[in-house]
């Protein structure tokens, strides 16, 4: 009887310490746009960011307005993939194509959400 106890117990503890985790309450916001400018800064905002012309506060209330980060810093992500990334938004700007984001609001550098992905759409 006592060690059913203890598991209803160890499960309960288990369960509020994951709904109480930042993780368990971010959220990440997928969405179209156009890169309108892209920033490299070796001091601020994960090292790179493109602004974009929907902002991802309208996606997701908790993100900076217009900008997105890829954490070129390597904060988030590998210092590689995150210039690829960039690489994809300076891509974009030159050839005005549009671009797909997903964003996660639980990872910001300065306020602004990390870009966990971008894809270049025809």
């Amino acid at each position: 009887m006592k060690t059913r106890q203890t598991r209803r117990g160890l499960t309960a503890a288990i369960l509020l310490a994951a709904l109480a985790s930042p993780a368990a309450w971010a959220a990440t916001a997928t969405f179209s746009a156009q890169v309108t400018r892209v920033i490299v800064d070796a001091a601020n905002y994960g090292g790179c960011m493109a602004e974009l012309s929907i902002s991802p506060q309208t996606k997701l209330a908790t993100c900076g307005t217009k900008f997105v980060t890829f954490s070129c810093t390597g904060t988030f992500t590998d210092a590689v993939r995150a210039y690829r990334m960039l690489d994809q938004a300076q891509l974009a700007l030159v050839t005005a194509k549009t671009v797909s984001v997903t964003i996660n609001d639980a990872k910001k550098h300065n306020g602004y959400c990390f870009a966990q992905r971008i894809d270049v759409l025809k």
